[in-house]
């Protein structure tokens, strides 16, 4: 790194503008390759499971109702086995639903991960960190929450994250970004913004937005 330091003072401005867009480039080319296509291709095909899972849990949760109407004309012994069933699969469709957000880092665990990697990135400095819990709205989930008729409780997902403020430069930031990915861990990154401001390239302002999949509400572990 010293080297490095020596070889930039060593150049002309024109060249170090020439080096700093080069380098930012080469940021922008690293984001797309190992951050931007892999997330958007996993958000495609965790948005398609989940909309397979929504639509045979409303399909459950319709026979389920109309085996309750059904129960309620004529309670009887074939018919309680007949709901008792319909609950079964109501909850085999909800462990579906937790088997394909497992392999997702859960909310506190997020968090202490990102935050010992970068007390283990020397050049990085943590300014600010915030928590933020939302809702996951999957497409169709609008129109099935006016059925007034379905009986059990919808499935909801939510979005847990934190954004982080960070200080240093883009060498710093590759490392941290790829020791992120080296944990094996599956989280999304949301956003990703580097400036460089007066303090130059080795104190440029750095914002990140990374979450995590959960169906239960929360704020990522202060």
């Amino acid at each position: 790194m010293k080297a490095l330091l020596q070889r930039w003072q060593a150049m002309v401005p024109r060249e170090q503008w020439l080096t700093l867009g080069v380098g930012f480039a080469l940021l922008g080319m690293l984001y797309v390759l190992l951050v931007a296509d892999p997330l958007a291709l996993r958000q495609k095909q965790l948005n398609g499971q989940l909309e397979g899972a929504k639509a045979r849990l409303l399909e459950a949760q319709a026979q389920r109702a109309e085996l309750q109407r059904k129960r309620e004309q004529d309670p009887n012994l074939g018919m309680r086995s007949s709901l008792l069933l319909a609950q079964a699969e109501h909850e085999r469709l909800l462990d579906g639903i937790d088997h394909e957000t497992a392999a997702l880092i859960d909310p506190p665990t997020m968090r202490r991960v990102l935050e010992d990697l970068l007390r283990a990135q020397p050049g990085l400095n943590l300014m600010a960190v915030e928590s933020f819990s939302a809702p996951l709205e999957v497409p169709g989930e609008a129109e099935s929450a006016k059925d007034e008729k379905a009986v059990a409780p919808a499935v909801s997902l939510y979005r847990h994250g934190v954004r982080l403020t960070l200080e240093g430069g883009y060498f710093e930031l590759i490392a941290y970004l790829q020791a992120v990915q080296a944990t094996g861990w599956r989280l999304h990154w949301q956003q990703l913004d580097y400036q460089v401001d007066a303090g130059g390239s080795g104190r440029a302002s750095i914002r990140l937005e990374l979450y995590t999949l959960s169906r239960q509400a929360g704020w990522v572990g202060v």
